[in-house]
């Protein structure tokens, strides 16, 4: 299971909704941490998760954002820490460099102070007592163990000297017991504060850790987003190629069929005009023998028509050539006339030749 992990936007809204919350005067009638941290999940969740789930996949419960406020106050000593130049100044302006919401968490939750230790720390290089390296020597948590040794072992040898000279002085011992209360409550006190340095410093390398752990996941996150989105681009780069493929045969089919039909429906013209030609061909010449065989016609019925004048001539001369003789001389004068409607010397009807002979 990917482990959660609070982006710098969502921290900013988590920040700006809290100090929203807090200068209404909303947050402090809100007694219990659900009711306090509840709106501010809500509100963080309908501003980055479910508007983009895939660059913000966790939704936080009010539970996250109670814990997440507890760690930026740490992430914030952390930081605060590395900035600081002596104990009371801090290279503010390098802080937003270790952590971009951090002047943010400042102006909304103010600043928290480190706490100092201002006593010396003192380690006595002359004198190493194994005793004392159970967590690392003398300068573990920055205390001098031999120096408050040493101390105990001055007072005790004054105490020892004070008893054998004047064993009813009841106020030195007194203020013996005080110094040494004093010396152990300092000791502790100066515990207790590096531990809590200590556990910061823990926390802050867990965090840092599991930061790292994070970013890795979050670098195997994008190398395997990274590969889905090369294949998909692949796969799609592929199909625009197949389809530009089919429809580039689908265009050369086409144009082939458009130049088939094309040809086809020139040769059909083509025939068709060379049936044309050939008809009006064929009618030219069946009219050109028409008009001959008109002509031939119209010739025999002329010369027909010239062979019985002739017959009927000669008939009459025969009959009334005794009668009269001026009919039998002109009977071969008719005879030798043209004939009338005849044909001319290409064969052709005469022109001038009356069309009835009869």
């Amino acid at each position: 299971m990917k482990r959660k992990k609070w982006s710098e936007l969502e921290e900013q809204t988590l920040l700006t909704k809290y100090s929203d919350l807090l200068t209404s005067g909303t947050l402090a009638k809100l007694k219990t941490r659900e009711k306090k941290f509840k709106p501010i999940a809500e509100h963080v969740n309908s501003i980055h998760h479910l508007r983009d789930p895939l660059k913000f996949p966790f939704k936080w419960s009010w539970r996250d954002v109670s814990i997440k406020v507890q760690n930026m106050r740490h992430q914030y000593l952390g930081v605060k820490q590395k900035i600081r130049v002596s104990d009371r100044e801090y290279d503010w302006e390098d802080g937003e460099n270790h952590w971009e919401n951090f002047m943010r968490y400042k102006e909304v939750f103010g600043d928290i102070e480190l706490q100092v230790n201002d006593d010396k720390r003192l380690i006595n290089n002359n004198h190493n007592n194994n005793d004392n390296d159970v967590f690392g020597g003398d300068e573990f948590l920055g205390l001098g163990f031999d120096e408050l040794q040493n101390d105990d072992e001055e007072e005790d040898d004054n105490d020892d000297k004070e008893g054998s000279g004047d064993d009813d002085d009841d106020s030195g011992e007194t203020g013996l017991k005080k110094a040494r209360k004093g010396v152990n409550g300092r000791m502790l006190g100066l515990v207790g504060a590096q531990m809590l340095e200590l556990r910061d410093v823990v926390m802050r390398r867990e965090e840092k850790r599991k930061e790292r752990e994070w970013k890795r996941e979050e670098r195997k996150t994008e190398r395997d987003f990274r590969k889905r989105k090369e294949c998909r681009e692949l796969e799609l780069e592929e199909r625009q190629m197949v389809m530009a493929k089919r429809e580039f045969e689908s265009r050369v089919r086409l144009e082939m069929e458009f130049d088939e039909e094309r040809r086809r429906r020139m040769k059909v013209e083509e025939r068709w005009e060379e049936e044309e030609r050939k008809w009006r061909e064929k009618m030219v010449r069946m009219q050109i023998e028409h008009e001959k065989q008109m002509m031939q016609l119209h010739a025999n019925a002329c010369q027909n028509q010239m062979q019985i004048l002739g017959v009927m001539a000669r008939f009459f001369c025969q009959f009334f050539g005794s009668a009269s003789d001026g009919l039998g001389s002109l009977a071969p004068q008719v005879l030798q006339h043209p004939i009338p409607g005849g044909l001319d010397e290409h064969g052709k009807p005469d022109a001038n030749s009356p069309s009835e002979f009869l």
